[in-house]
C-alpha cells in the first residue's frame, strides 16, 4: 500500500499534468478535454461538463458539453440550477473557502431529496456528482461538473486534487478571456427574439434567431425544440439558464448575462417574464454587447476594484488627474495611488500604455479579423492577487 509521501507525489503529478494541459490548450473546449484526460487516474469521469460563467452573475455562458448529460435532460438540469435550486449551486460554492462539492455528501437525507440526483444523476445510472468552481483572486470563471459511476466513493486524495485545481484552472480560464479574439468583424445581424412557454419550448422566434443561436456555445449540446417559425430552434444552455433564472421565485422581472460567441465577440442576453401573455412565459433577446458592458467584463478579469474601475473609465475618456479628482471627489494623490494599482494589475507603466493595452487586447480584435498582425503592448497581467470587489458588484466573494 503506498505511503503518504507516494500519494502526495501522485497527486502532485496529476495536478501538474492538468495544469500543463490547460496551459497548452488553444481553446476553452480543448482546455477542459485536456484537463479531464489528465485527472482521469484519480477523478473517474463517466459524464462531465466544463462550463464557463459570467463572473458578475455566475450564469452559464458555454464551455465543453461533448460528454455532458443528454440533450433531453439539459432543460431540466438548468431549470434546477437556476430556478428550483439544489445543493452545491455555483453561488453556494463561490461562498466556500474550498469551492468543491460532492453531491451525496451535501444532501440532508436520502439522495432522492436532491432534485438533481432524482431527475438527472439517478436516471443516468450515476452514483454521485463532483463540482469544482474554477476561480482565482479576480473572480469565478467556470466550473468542472463530473458525474461519478460505480466504484468506491471519492476519498480525501481525490477531493484534495479537486481543491488544488480550482485556482490554476480559474487563472487559465481568465487568461482565455483576456487573450481571446473575435475571428471576424462583428456581424450586422439584427437582435434576435425568442418566446418560450413554461416548458422552455419556443413558441415564436424572429428570423435572426438561427444566426445568433448557431454562434452561441456549445453547438453539440443544444436542445432542439419545436417552434412556429421556418425551422426548429436549437436553444443553447446559456439561453435556458437565463430563462430559468428569471422564472425563479423572487427573481427580478428581467435579467441579463454576457456570453462570448464563437465568431461575433461578446453578446448580451436579456430575459424577462411574460406573465400576461400566455402561453408565452419568457422572452429572450440576443444582441451585441455595448462597449460599456464589454469593459465591465474586462475589468473583472483584471481584478479592478469598483473605484479603480471608475477611474480607469475616466482615463479611457481622456480626463486629466485634476478632472478625475474633481469628478470622483478624491485628492489628486489618491487618484495617483489608484492609477498605480491599475497599472500594476494591467501590466502597464503609463496612461497611454493603459489606453493602448485595453484597446489592443479587448476592442481592436472586434474591428480587425484575427488573421491580421497585431502588436500587444505590455505584458499579460500576472497571477498575483488583487483587491476584490464587494458582493454588490456581483463578483463572487472569496
Amino acid at each position: 500500500m503506498p505511503d503518504n509521501g507516494d500519494r502526495r507525489g501522485r497527486l502532485g503529478r496529476v495536478r501538474d499534468d492538468a495544469v500543463r494541459a490547460a496551459g497548452a490548450a488553444r481553446t476553452v473546449e480543448g482546455m477542459f478535454a485536456g484537463v479531464i484526460g489528465a485527472v482521469s487516474p484519480i477523478l473517474r469521469s463517466e459524464v462531465w461538463a466544463g462550463i464557463t460563467v459570467d463572473p458578475w452573475t455566475l450564469m452559464n455562458t458555454g464551455g465543453n458539453y461533448r460528454d455532458a448529460v443528454p440533450g433531453r435532460l439539459m432543460p431540466r438540469m438548468i431549470d434546477i440550477e437556476y430556478r428550483e435550486g439544489d445543493v452545491n449551486s455555483l453561488p453556494e460554492l463561490a461562498r466556500r473557502p474550498v469551492p468543491v462539492g460532492l453531491l451525496r455528501r451535501e444532501i440532508d437525507g436520502p439522495p432522492e431529496h436532491s432534485p438533481r440526483y432524482r431527475d438527472i444523476i439517478g436516471p443516468l445510472g450515476l452514483e454521485d456528482e463532483l463540482r469544482i468552481l474554477l476561480r482565482d483572486s479576480r473572480g469565478a470563471w467556470g466550473a468542472l461538473i463530473i458525474g461519478l459511476g460505480d466504484g468506491p466513493p471519492l476519498g480525501p486524495d481525490a477531493l484534495a486534487l479537486a481543491a488544488g485545481l480550482s485556482r490554476p484552472l480559474g487563472e487559465a480560464l481568465r487568461r482565455f478571456h483576456l487573450t481571446e479574439r473575435a475571428r471576424q468583424e462583428p456581424s450586422p445581424v439584427s437582435p434576435a427574439l425568442v418566446m418560450l412557454d413554461a416548458g422552455y419550448r419556443p413558441l415564436h422566434l424572429t428570423s435572426s434567431v438561427a444566426a445568433w443561436f448557431e454562434d452561441l456555445p456549445p453547438d453539440d449540446r443544444t436542445v432542439r425544440g419545436r417552434a412556429t417559425g421556418s425551422r426548429p430552434a436549437d436553444l443553447p444552455p446559456a439561453v435556458y439558464a437565463l430563462a430559468a433564472a428569471v422564472r425563479a421565485p423572487g427573481a427580478a422581472d428581467s435579467l441579463s448575462s454576457l456570453v462570448r460567441t464563437r465568431s461575433r465577440g461578446l453578446v448580451r442576453l436579456h430575459a424577462w417574464r411574460l406573465g400576461d401573455q400566455p402561453p408565452a412565459d419568457v422572452a429572450v433577446v440576443v444582441e451585441p454587447a455595448g462597449p460599456g458592458e464589454h469593459a465591465a467584463l474586462v475589468v473583472a478579469a483584471y481584478g479592478l476594484t469598483p473605484r479603480e474601475r471608475d477611474i480607469t473609465a475616466l482615463v479611457l475618456r481622456g480626463h486629466s488627474t485634476a478632472e478625475i479628482s474633481e469628478q470622483a471627489r478624491l485628492s489628486a494623490h489618491t487618484v495617483q495611488d489608484h492609477l498605480k494599482s491599475v497599472f500594476d494589475k494591467t501590466g502597464v507603466r503609463s496612461r497611454r500604455d493603459l489606453v493602448a493595452t485595453l484597446f489592443t487586447r479587448h476592442y481592436q480584435p472586434a474591428l480587425i479579423p484575427s488573421g491580421d498582425p497585431m502588436q500587444e503592448p505590455g505584458p499579460e497581467p500576472g497571477p498575483g492577487p488583487g483587491p476584490e470587489s464587494p458582493r454588490t458588484s456581483r463578483l463572487p466573494a472569496h
